[in-house]
């Protein structure tokens, strides 16, 4: 059965979709556009829809990826066509391909994503002030964040090691930062995280939150590329 790697853009109010909630909405938009989607077998059967990596709720993605397993032959203009005139608003398509069945997974390519992090400063900062709180974030040997396990407790874990660069300007009072992370399923950054940790390091004057986008995601740890195959 044909698979179907789609680049595509989740923002507005789909940014505030769950993981799942993602999921539906790519079903049920591919059922209204005429999509036969093929389903996994057995008692409870699943569309086969697989994403390269989620979310977090709020943020928003400019370059996604995720297949789509159909049980008839299209082109990848047609499937684009098609979907693009179901999907809601802040869901929008950017390229459809079709791959091969035997290429890896989505989940099992990604390595790093890139982030942009908009926000409003509360207090006048220079560009010079800027990079050297940079600088110093990234000259820390660890920096631990608290996570939520599956018992229910919270462990301590350092992310350092998953950041791989960070720069940042200022436009007026709007502070931008911009971030090359660790990104997977052996291991994972997540921009909030980061974020919370540099403005508490560097004491950053922020007027409340940092909006966050997701820029890119790649394979390869070495001379990154997009997710196509």
């Amino acid at each position: 059965m044909p698979v179907y790697r789609m680049m595509y853009r989740k923002e507005g109010p789909a940014r505030y979709m769950s993981h799942l909630d993602l999921l539906r909405t790519f079903e049920r938009s591919a059922r209204r556009a005429g999509l036969p989607i093929a389903f996994t077998s057995g008692f409870n059967p699943h569309p086969k829809i697989t994403f390269a990596a989620p979310l977090s709720v709020g943020t928003a993605g400019e370059a996604e990826f995720a297949d789509l397993e159909l049980t008839e032959d299209f082109t990848a203009i047609a499937v684009f066509n098609k979907l693009s005139g179901a999907l809601p608003d802040g869901l929008s398509l950017t390229e459809v391909r079709k791959i091969n069945r035997q290429s890896p997974s989505l989940m099992s390519l990604v390595e790093r994503a890139t982030y942009r992090a908009t926000g409003k400063l509360a207090a006048p900062l220079s560009s010079e002030d800027l990079q050297l709180a940079i600088d110093a974030f990234l000259a820390l040997p660890e920096i631990p964040v608290r996570r939520k396990n599956k018992a229910g407790g919270f462990k301590i874990y350092d992310i350092r090691p998953g950041i791989f660069d960070i720069s940042g300007k200022l436009v007026e009072d709007i502070i931008v930062i911009e971030t090359e992370l660790k990104t997977g399923s052996r291991d994972n950054i997540r921009m909030e995280e980061v974020m919370d940790a540099f403005v508490a390091h560097s004491k950053l004057p922020l007027q409340g939150k940092f909006s966050i986008s997701r820029t890119g995601l790649y394979r390869g740890e070495k001379s990154p590329q997009m997710l196509w195959q």
